[in-house]
């Protein structure tokens, strides 16, 4: 099983990768498009072209990245816990914890540096805000987020172990509600009394992801049943999840011509919370499925933090540099994602090889986790 999961997470980290590169797509695409496209050009006309339905469908394959992440960590939470312990010890905690902040805040410090190099500076409180909710990256709030999870993990670990059904179906209920509060905000309508709750949820407090945690500790104290029971339905969970890849795609085209407002930015939806949940049962289901160049991947899901820390960084530097130098690349989406998604894979696992093989060895853990 953990060989399993080592897999998910790497298919999960190339789908981190391939996310966020499809969000570059769509910058260069509307915010860019003055750099390649006639000045009296509307850059909406792009929408419903065949390079946006492909950016479009690249991000619905790959919403399951962050919800496989945490499955994961949930699942070694459970794993790391003793048969006749209560709980997690606050010892293992730690341990997790330190592995995360310490490459975390380094690499934060380090953007830090150079976005003040570009003028781009903060008041001291607004470091600590920034390094407190993940914010010196957009894609720097899973750390503080999971870091949530595992200061919850005693507690969640002791309901796991007596009331595995209440604390799931509490968790999804949880999540749900908060998701509800997205619609508003996304169609552009009022949510009556609920809008002072709209915006106030970020996507770095637990609650907005506890389902996916609380998922994987529950499967790591029940294996053997979770493993049966994703077996017998699998091509059930297969067919689902393609199905609800193409009524996610609908859905969210629906909205934004329900909303008027042209492109919107990706919030998860009911929808993509099912379509997660179906792509992680998919994958346990057909263990006897190898992933293609499974070594490979294998390995990218053990370097996954590293990977994370770095890969979005280096493609908002590659994707600004072809902005400024060669900026009739933007108009090439078929050129520009492999060259986004390369640069992105391919810097953070140099910089690892060349750590790995100097005499900074020493501190690798301490800077790709």
């Amino acid at each position: 099983m953990v060989g399993r999961l080592l897999q998910l997470n790497g298919v999960a980290i190339l789908g981190v990768i391939l996310f966020h590169a499809a969000g570059w797509g769509f910058v260069a695409m509307f915010a860019w498009s003055h750099r390649y496209l006639p000045a009296a050009t509307d850059p909406t006309a792009q929408m419903g072209s065949l390079s946006y339905y492909v950016l479009r469908g690249v991000e619905q394959f790959a919403v399951f990245s962050i919800p496989a992440f945490l499955f994961v960590s949930g699942y070694f939470i459970a794993f790391a816990t003793p048969r006749r312990q209560a709980t997690v010890s606050w010892s293992i905690v730690g341990a997790r914890i330190r592995s995360l902040l310490i490459p975390y805040l380094i690499w934060s410090l380090v953007l830090i540096v150079f976005l003040g190099l570009q003028g781009r500076r903060l008041s001291p409180a607004g470091y600590a805000a920034a390094l407190l909710t993940g914010r010196v990256n957009p894609a720097y709030y899973y750390v503080p987020l999971l870091c949530q999870f595992y200061l919850l993990s005693p507690l969640l670990v002791f309901l796991a172990r007596r009331w595995w059904q209440w604390l799931l179906l509490g968790a999804l209920v949880i999540q749900l509600s908060i998701q509800l509060l997205y619609y508003p905000a996304l169609l552009h309508v009022s949510a009556g009394a609920l809008q002072p709750y709209v915006d106030v949820v970020p996507k770095w407090i637990f609650p907005v992801r506890i389902f996916w945690f609380v998922a994987g500790l529950v499967a790591g104290f029940h294996l053997a049943a979770l493993k049966q029971f994703a077996a017998r339905w699998k091509w059930w969970w297969l067919g689902g999840l393609l199905l609800l890849f193409v009524v996610g795609m609908v859905e969210w085209e629906s909205m934004q011509t329900y909303a008027g407002q042209g492109w919107l930015a990706h919030r998860e939806t009911f929808l993509d919370t099912a379509y997660g949940g179906l792509v992680i049962l998919a994958f346990l289901a057909f263990s006897d499925f190898n992933v293609p160049f499974a070594g490979f991947v294998s390995e990218l899901g053990a370097k996954s933090f590293g990977i994370y820390l770095l890969h979005s960084p280096v493609m908002e530097v590659t994707a600004r540099l072809i902005y400024r130098f060669v900026p009739g690349l933007l108009a090439h989406q078929e050129i520009l994602q492999p060259v986004l998604v390369v640069a992105s894979l391919g810097v953070p696992l140099l910089l690892m090889a060349l750590v790995n093989r100097s005499p900074l060895r020493r501190y690798y853990r301490w800077l790709f986790g």
